[in-house]
């Protein structure tokens, strides 16, 4: 009974994410991500919002390659960024993750968060991945100054040295500078 409960729950969610997407599309989507150029983002707008459904399919599967699957969410968060939020929620909660694509969730989350990008990231500097938490803290770093006064106020607790201090340390004379009234 519970085999088939669970037989049940793969089918319905594999009909959920397992939209078709066009061949053509993702022949142009796949030649993208090979590139070995950087792709820009007029180029990734170009495809048009057919190319978001080929780049979650690709940001989703587990059998690609952790680099492969960071650039189709990267992508996905210009092309259709509501559609990209709860992929990079998930992806970088995930400890099983591989790291590289945690980062490149961490990464991605301003973009498609906005606002709420800072409360999500947050928890990210105190995170057991020492790459995850100076991804935060850069993105964070990046986003203005809420983002920076919570690296900041995280830096206290980290030792003096090292990237996340040189991240806080520019978020900090960052803070000074757009504090100090102009003469």
């Amino acid at each position: 009974m519970t085999w088939r409960l669970m037989g049940a729950a793969l089918l319905l969610c594999s009909a959920v994410h397992a939209a078709p997407v066009d061949p053509g599309m993702r022949a142009r989507v796949d030649g993208l991500l090979g590139s070995y150029r950087t792709v820009s983002v007029a180029e990734w707008r170009a495809l048009g919002p057919g190319a978001a459904l080929a780049l979650e399919a690709v940001a989703r599967d587990l059998q690609a390659l952790p680099t492969r699957r960071a650039r189709a969410l990267a992508a996905l968060g210009v092309v259709r960024p509501e559609a990209a939020a709860p992929l990079v929620r998930q992806l970088a909660s995930d400890h099983d993750t591989p790291r590289l694509l945690r980062s490149a969730a961490v990464d991605v989350a301003p973009g498609v968060l906005g606002a709420g990008s800072v409360e999500f990231l947050t928890p990210y500097l105190r995170d057991s991945d020492a790459v995850v938490r100076q991804r935060s803290a850069e993105a964070l770093a990046a986003s203005g100054v809420a983002g920076c006064r919570a690296v900041v106020a995280e830096a206290a607790s980290h030792p003096t040295s090292g990237p996340f201090a040189k991240t806080a340390a520019a978020c900090a004379a960052a803070l000074r500078e757009s504090s100090t009234p102009e003469r």
